[in-house]
């Protein structure tokens, strides 16, 4: 068909492999707010020399080879707070860097906690804490740099429109 009017295939590309962004890393989470619109945050243990460590986020982690991402969040949530949680809203995907300029999506949902459950980290080797925190104790846990992450900031602020209706 080439040659009769019609472009050959790679002129109908508009875009090709060159603005293919390779993503090293998935990773999905949950946010879980009270009836104050208080955030559940975990704090990572870490190891010494650990980024991570000693740092606050959403409980999230990495999409295993052939896991779906809302399962993630859902077993994440378990092992990082003890909860049995369902998903109820999308918030969003977020693109990230690691310090090591690795690109990493970070797949975010509303979820709520399954009732009779007790806030109790099972990776208990990973997390020291689970609680929830206030807005004001997050912008304070934000500006002295103990929150392991801009994203989480972004994903609280995008909760806390989603529930108001915003």
């Amino acid at each position: 068909m080439e040659g009769r009017g019609r472009p050959a295939r790679r002129q109908l590309m508009q875009w090709d492999e060159r603005f293919h962004i390779p993503v090293k890393q998935k990773a999905a989470g949950v946010v879980i707010l009270n009836d104050r619109n208080e955030i559940l945050l975990v704090r990572e243990k870490g190891s010494p020399g650990q980024q991570k460590a000693g740092l606050w986020h959403i409980p999230s982690g990495t999409v295993e080879n052939g896991e779906n991402p809302q399962d993630t969040a859902v077993r994440e949530a378990f092992e990082e707070t003890g909860l049995h949680v369902h998903i109820t809203k999308f918030l969003g995907v977020y693109l990230g860097r690691f310090p090591d300029d690795a690109l990493i999506l970070r797949h975010v949902w509303l979820a709520q906690p399954e009732a009779g459950h007790a806030l109790s980290p099972t990776f208990t080797h990973e997390i020291a804490v689970a609680r929830y925190v206030g807005q004001a104790e997050f912008d304070t846990l934000y500006e002295s740099a103990q929150v392991r992450m801009y994203h989480t900031k972004l994903i609280y602020e995008d909760a806390l429109r989603a529930v108001s209706g915003q």
